[in-house]
């Protein structure tokens, strides 16, 4: 009895319950189209997964990681603590996600769209937004690089 009390304490920004819930394939595929702004047909979940590549080396460990059927790929992070360098911690997470979706000699053109997505309970940029969306651009044309990468900051008092 005293174990389920705890269970229903439980918030869905827990560890826990996050994983418990995105791993439902409907719901996570939901939650992906809301955020990416496009439909998605069907995804593959995975639950934290490990990424350590040296031991000298920063390692990392997602929280969900999922693909689509056009083989984009999404990671989901939920994020309770306000941490510096948000920018530089979502590109480490992109490099660590394509360091696996290329095989060697492959094309770079066969590298999948990949989105690294925050869901933050506070807000990251303090600009009172739900929502900051980034992609490479130029900086003096405003032309996209066409790198397939996005950053997504979800807050959830913008």
């Amino acid at each position: 009895m005293n174990q389920n009390r705890k269970l229903a304490q439980l918030l869905f920004k827990d560890n826990f319950m996050f994983g418990a819930v995105m791993v439902n394939e409907e719901i996570c595929r939901d939650f992906l189209e809301m955020a990416v702004g496009f439909p998605i047909e069907k995804v593959e979940i995975s639950k934290e997964k490990s990424m350590i590549y040296h031991p000298e080396y920063r390692g990392i460990r997602l929280d969900i990681i999922a693909r689509d059927e056009n083989r984009t790929h999404y990671n989901v992070e939920m994020q309770v603590a306000r941490k510096s360098h948000m920018g530089k911690r979502a590109r480490y997470y992109h490099s660590q996600m394509d360091m696996e979706l290329l095989l060697t000699g492959e094309d770079y053109r066969k590298l999948p769209a990949a989105y690294v997505i925050f869901i933050c309970d506070f807000d990251p940029l303090g600009q009172k937004k739900y929502r900051y969306t980034f992609r490479n651009t130029c900086a003096e044309t405003g032309l996209p690089i066409g790198d397939g990468s996005t950053t997504i900051f979800l807050s959830t008092c913008g």
